[in-house]
């Protein structure tokens, strides 16, 4: 969703209030009569930042907002927005959200997550979080509530039914008979090319030399499809065992494995790669889909890796030993730098599948697990060998289960950034990603990881999206270069032009120290993404991340100001 700001900057001057200024807009809000504005001014004490949508309607309001609460909770936010809708243009904040949940974080703060509504419907892509301090007092309002709805009269009957419209989403996307889940159908209001639709939004998931994990928006009023898009984010009694391996790159593996019956290699054992040994999740599964793209008789995740001792020693078990060890090491950074409980923070297991096709170069979180090709050895080796390439993965399933990005354009390459961000922390030998996947033929030509967070321009995409940006055909590492690609290319751009908020990343860890860059980006993108964020949004979000974590006027805050300042990311 495009987003431009607008407000009186001499006001603004005046009054010591930072309100964003950008392109003029239509009936803007009276920032001089606004009860509301005056009252957050005022508590503020010059340090109040409002930034608007193009619309009008505040999209991002810090500072000092209510005086302590009674309580920091989904009632409290609700009661706020209430004593305060006109200023944020609700309707009726009690029927106009529904809490997604309430999350309190180190410092203090509790953040609460609400879904914009129409007549119970959900609005897709909507989201407003409501911050309070440790002291219960409302210090930030983010997000993409859409006002322009919410005063609309709008019909929210459907007249197909939720069957027709699978029917038809699974035509559209040529899904074959067999599908890896459990097809899932919800009505929602589709905001689409300036215009409102009722429509199912049906997510189809399948395995194949070109997997699908597709969001079809089908029209509950006619059953045409509006909208679709591909969001496949691509890179008995068992008693816990230690047990070893060796990976892809010849590495030994200390692995935490599970067993049936006594240790030890006899007739009767049964070792598989299922770590059993983490009280507070539901463990990390290794499974083999031996070269398959598909199979009616072996469903993903595949088969369980199992071995008649605790040595994992042979060629074709060296991806699945890489896959596990790796899933492990990435659990333990987020438990152990962020709190976080595997990847959905509830601790969820955690599954990778191995050998999934045949040459395959990619591997990819479908929304459920991470999946991992072998490679054609001229290009990519097995690509579970790369942590970085694990990490990204695994971080994607953070981004489904916290801030929920939308895999297309700006949004979706938020998704990708994030992931390439946390590869490059959690393997933190670089600010390369896939250095270790690179197989000899690509090395020899040259390309000796798949992306650098340093310098972006070393590397070519893919030609055909060359007429798309500054002509230079390289990965772009400031918006000047940025590549304007239509969905049917790279989702609108997803991994071309992560590379820019790639880029702030590294300039902004230069400065502050990886460590550091990991807990403002997790804070960001946990605590104050929406689904339709746009890389203007990461930037106010990341700052405020900062702040909260340092103080305004810390050296971290002004480091993330500077690298976005420097890819050409600004208010």
């Amino acid at each position: 969703m495009n987003k431009a700001f607008s407000s009186v900057l001499a006001l603004a001057l005046l009054i010591g209030t930072a309100i964003v200024p950008g392109q003029a807009f239509a009936d803007p809000p009276s920032v001089q009569k606004d009860k509301s504005l005056n009252q957050f001014r005022a508590k503020s004490n010059g340090k109040l930042k409002v930034i608007y949508q193009k619309s009008g309607t505040p999209e991002f309001v810090s500072g000092v907002l209510s005086d302590r609460q009674a309580g920091s909770n989904a009632e409290t936010a609700v009661a706020f927005l209430e004593r305060n809708r006109d200023f944020f243009r609700m309707k009726n904040p009690e029927s106009d959200l529904k809490v997604k949940g309430t999350e309190k974080d180190v410092l203090g703060m509790t953040h609460v997550r609400f879904q914009q509504m129409k007549n119970h419907v959900p609005v897709d892509g909507t989201e407003v979080l409501v911050h309070f301090d440790a002291g219960n007092v409302v210090r930030t309002v983010n997000g993409s509530f859409d006002s322009k709805i919410d005063k609309m009269t709008f019909d929210t009957t459907a007249d197909i039914s939720k069957e027709s419209a699978l029917a038809t989403a699974k035509e559209a996307v040529a899904a074959p008979e067999v599908l890896s889940y459990k097809p899932t159908v919800e009505l929602v209001v589709y905001p689409f090319k300036e215009d409102y639709y009722l429509t199912y939004k049906v997510n189809v998931n399948f395995l194949g030399q070109s997997p699908g994990n597709w969001f079809v928006y089908v029209d509950a009023k006619t059953g045409k499809v509006v909208d679709k898009y591909n969001a496949l984010m691509d890179a008995g009694q068992l008693k816990p065992a230690r047990g070893s391996g060796i990976g892809v790159k010849g590495n030994h593996r200390i692995l935490n494995i599970s067993h049936k019956n006594v240790p030890g290699d006899h007739t009767g054992s049964t070792f598989y790669l299922h770590d059993i040994s983490l009280p507070a999740m539901d463990g990390i599964l290794t499974y083999d889909f031996k070269n398959q793209w598909r199979s009616d008789t072996i469903p993903l995740p595949g088969e369980l890796f199992t071995d008649k001792d605790a040595a994992w020693k042979d060629d074709y078990q060296r991806a699945a030993v890489d896959a596990h060890y790796n899933s492990k090491m990435v659990y333990d950074y987020y438990l152990k730098e962020h709190g976080r409980n595997s990847i959905d923070g509830k601790g969820m297991a955690i599954k990778s599948t191995v050998h999934y096709g045949q040459d395959y170069n990619n591997a990819f979180w479908n929304g459920y697990q991470m999946t991992y090709g072998d490679g054609d050895g001229k290009f990519f080796i097995p690509l579970s060998a790369g942590l970085d390439v694990a990490a990204h993965e695994m971080t994607h399933g953070v981004t489904t289960h916290s801030a929920g990005l939308l895999y297309r354009f700006e949004s979706g390459a938020l998704n990708e950034a994030y992931s390439d961000i946390f590869g490059a922390l959690i393997d933190a030998d670089d600010w390369e990603v896939g250095e270790d996947i690179m197989a000899p033929d690509a090395i020899t030509s040259g390309r000796t990881s798949l992306r650098s967070l340093e310098n972006p321009n070393k590397y070519k995409v893919n030609e055909a999206y060359w007429q798309y940006g500054d002509g230079s055909g390289t990965y772009p590492s400031h918006m000047s270069q940025f590549y304007h690609l239509p969905i049917t290319l790279d989702n609108g751009g997803v991994h071309v032009n992560s590379s820019i908020i790639n880029h702030a990343a590294y300039l902004t860890g230069k400065q502050i120290g990886k460590e550091k860059l990991g807990k403002i980006y997790y804070r960001t993108l946990t605590m104050y993404l929406t689904p339709d964020s746009n890389f203007k949004d990461a930037r106010i979000a990341t700052i405020q991340a900062a702040t909260d974590l340092y103080g305004t006027d810390s050296a971290e805050v002004q480091a993330v100001a500077a690298a976005f300042d420097q890819v050409g990311i600004t208010e």
